[in-house]
């Protein structure tokens, strides 16, 4: 921990599950570009800094985000392979498999899509509001744009039949959600190293949040509630099927 100052602010509803996945990728990629960056959340913000305290640009983090090479790795179904990203991020996305290689509840994505594509679709979307998230990196999570599929832990988009009053059959325009570019690529990214504690059989998710500046290796271990001198707070929630939908629904605070 330090007293340093934040360099980026964000605003975060820790209930929502893909934003705080999302905040947990911001650090891990601050963390891969500047060794030592810190992050924590505070009245509805997460903060990040760099440890010797120069600025963070946004464009440069998220430009990793856009112009790293995307590999699918050897496995059993190449729908479903593990992924890296390459260039300075250098990580492994696997986070959507069980140890024995078949997939869990988090893998929610079309049979026809594969682990790369659903990576990738999200890069172009991201490059269009790259312009508005330089100058306004606080409403990062919120901006949005309509495309079809999701990774599934942004629960904002558990929208049903019911809930909106009319088929979405009918309103065939309406079936490519407001989705968030920064909430599905940063949260896939967030959730390798931040993988929450999970029961799976109950279809359960928990995790946790911290108010002080923690480096990402850390930070992982508050994220499980491991460290809870320094949690804010502890969050459940569960898998949901509504209609089409699938995904996480909003967290609880417990």
């Amino acid at each position: 921990m330090s007293d340093m100052k934040p360099n980026i602010t964000v605003n975060v509803d820790v209930t929502n599950p893909g934003q705080f996945f999302a905040c947990c990728g911001l650090l891990e990629l601050a963390d891969r570009l500047w060794p030592g960056a810190e992050g924590w959340f505070e009245d509805n913000r997460f903060y990040l800094g760099r440890i010797d305290e120069q600025a963070i640009s946004v464009s440069e983090l998220l430009g990793e985000v856009l112009s790293c090479s995307v590999e699918s790795l050897p496995g059993p179904d190449k729908k479903t392979t593990p992924i890296h990203l390459g260039g300075r991020i250098g990580i492994q996305l696997n986070w959507w498999l069980r140890p024995n290689g078949t997939t869990n509840l988090f893998k929610i994505w079309p049979a026809n899509a594969t682990s790369q594509q659903m990576f990738c679709k999200w890069r172009d979307p991201l490059k269009a509001k790259m312009g508005t998230l330089t100058s306004n990196a606080e409403g990062m999570l919120t901006s949005s744009a309509r495309i079809q599929g999701s990774y599934g832990f942004d629960s904002d988009l558990g929208w049903d039949e019911l809930s909106v009053g009319f088929s979405f059959n009918e309103h065939t325009s309406l079936r490519k959600l407001p989705t968030r570019p920064a909430v599905e690529l940063l949260g896939a990214i967030g959730l390798q190293r931040f993988f929450p504690m999970f029961k799976e059989k109950e279809q359960m998710v928990e995790y946790a949040t911290w108010c002080v500046r923690l480096s990402a290796p850390v930070a992982r271990i508050a994220a499980l509630g491991g460290l809870p001198v320094v949690s804010m707070h502890r969050l459940r929630t569960r898998f949901v099927y509504r209609g089409s939908f699938k995904g996480l629904d909003r967290a609880t605070i417990m």
